[in-house]
């Protein structure tokens, strides 16, 4: 529980949900470069008076500057202003967008400073954000799966729950791209098969390459996929996310 007032003014923040509250009001869920998770009551929004241009900025990506004040933590938002950015989404990209505000939602510290996910969130929006020269059906799914993975991967270093990728657990000795691991999440990478069935299998080559921030090829995107969201799900829990359904059911299916 938050006892001092807070007072944030004119912060660079985007919306990550929100939903109604009461009759002509909502509660936002921002997501501020310097303080993390900030729920707030946007009161009157709704109504047809002059704060309903309120209203239509309080929408998933786009950066606004906003005012915020309380002493609980649900806050009041005292002003919202509209900034350049405003990242235009559509198709796959939209939904991989949606899919990184539920992770954060999900996962993000509340008053806590996340400028370096803000930042990341930011490049990440950015280059999904699609040509407008260029159709949705022509842009390849790797162009998406790059920037997740390395949001991914960066969002579990800044919880807390970085992965060792660059060395074999029992020995300490550099992963070697040739051999095939046993992937066991609260350790890293062995050669010795776990007694349970907690661990998954991943090459050398992608831990290399993932450790180097290098995820140009098909298998190295393939098994970092599987490797980060199974160490995701450790901290997500069994509640499975909206974004990744909704994704399976119009593009997989």
């Amino acid at each position: 529980m938050i006892n001092s007032r807070i007072n944030l003014d004119n912060k660079s923040a985007v919306v990550l949900h929100y939903y109604n509250y009461k009759n002509s009001s909502l509660i936002v869920n921002f997501f501020l470069s310097g303080f993390g998770k900030v729920n707030a009551v946007a009161k009157g929004v709704k109504r047809r008076n002059s704060k309903q241009s309120q209203f239509a900025l309080l929408q998933p990506f786009q950066k606004l500057n906003v005012s915020l004040t309380g002493k609980q933590e649900l806050l009041i938002l005292k002003s919202v202003e509209a900034t350049p950015v405003n990242w235009k989404l559509s198709g796959k990209s939209l939904y991989c967008a949606y899919y990184l505000n539920e992770l954060l939602l999900r996962l993000l510290p509340t008053h806590t400073d996340c400028s370096e996910i803000f930042s990341l969130y930011d490049n990440v929006l950015t280059i999904l954000s699609p040509d407008l020269s260029t159709s949705d059906s022509q842009q390849p799914l790797i162009n998406y799966e790059i920037p997740l993975r390395l949001f991914e991967l960066k969002l579990l270093e800044f919880l807390g729950y970085g992965l060792n990728l660059s060395h074999e657990t029992e020995t300490g000795v550099p992963v070697d791209v040739k051999k095939q691991y046993y992937y066991i999440l609260d350790s890293g990478p062995s050669m010795i098969k776990p007694c349970d069935d907690n661990f998954c299998l991943i090459s050398g080559h992608t831990l290399y390459n993932l450790d180097n921030l290098k995820l140009s090829d098909k298998k190295t995107l393939h098994e970092s996929k599987q490797l980060l969201k199974w160490a995701l799900a450790g901290q997500l829990g069994d509640k499975p996310l909206k974004s990744r359904e909704m994704f399976k059911q119009l593009y997989c299916s």
